[in-house]
This record gives C-alpha cells, structure tokens and sequence, in this order.
C-alpha cells in the first residue's frame, strides 16, 4: 500500500501550498471571523486542521494519519508528499482530480519507507 503517514512540513509555505490545495477548498474548513484563523473543532472547525494549527508549536501533534504521502503503485515514485485523506471538495470536478490522484498511488505490494 502506497499511503504512508506524511511528516510535519518543512517550512510555511509547504503549510501554506498544503491549506490551499485541500484546507480551503475543503466543505470542512471554517474560519472565525475575528481573527481569519481556522475555527476550533467545537465550533464545527475541522480537527485535522485545528490539529497542524497546534503542530507549528508542537511538531509532535502532527496529524499524519490523515496527512498522508502518495507513492504510484508502478514505480513507486512520490505523487504527493502531503494529501488530506477527508478532503471533500465543493465541487466534483475537484473531488474526482484528487480521487484520482488517490487511484494511482494504490499499490498491490506493502507498504515502502522513505
């Protein structure tokens, strides 16, 4: 299988590309409004969020068994080094786009460290 835990990011703007990409195309990202930071999980936040929020302070508190790396199943190369697997996107042309990233990296074999 070619879905690893992934490691805490190297710097900001890996954390940045990251929210982007899933967090803020996600139906699960919410913000408060009094200070644009994500909202907590109590108040219908995202936990996985809330959680790499907690992770810039505390690298132990990384949620990597939701941010996950993709290997393809052929030649085992990195497809993703960090994806959200609960990203539920707005849209479906965005949610097939990352199904489909998903599909490739499906391995038939076990799973292969860095």
């Amino acid at each position: 299988m070619s879905n690893l835990p992934s490691k805490p990011f190297s710097n900001g703007t890996e954390y940045e590309i990251f929210k982007y990409n899933f967090c803020e195309r996600c139906q699960k990202h919410k913000v408060r409004e009094e200070d644009g930071f994500p909202a907590f999980p109590e108040d219908g936040g995202c936990p996985i969020e809330d959680a790499m929020e907690n992770a810039r302070f505390d690298r132990t508190l990384f949620p990597g068994e939701n941010v996950r790396k993709l290997r393809d199943e052929n030649d085992n190369s990195i497809i993703a080094w960090h994806y959200c697997n609960r990203f539920h996107a707005f849209d479906e042309k965005t949610q097939f786009s990352y199904f489909d990233l998903m599909k490739r990296a499906l391995a038939k074999g076990e799973e292969h460290e860095v």
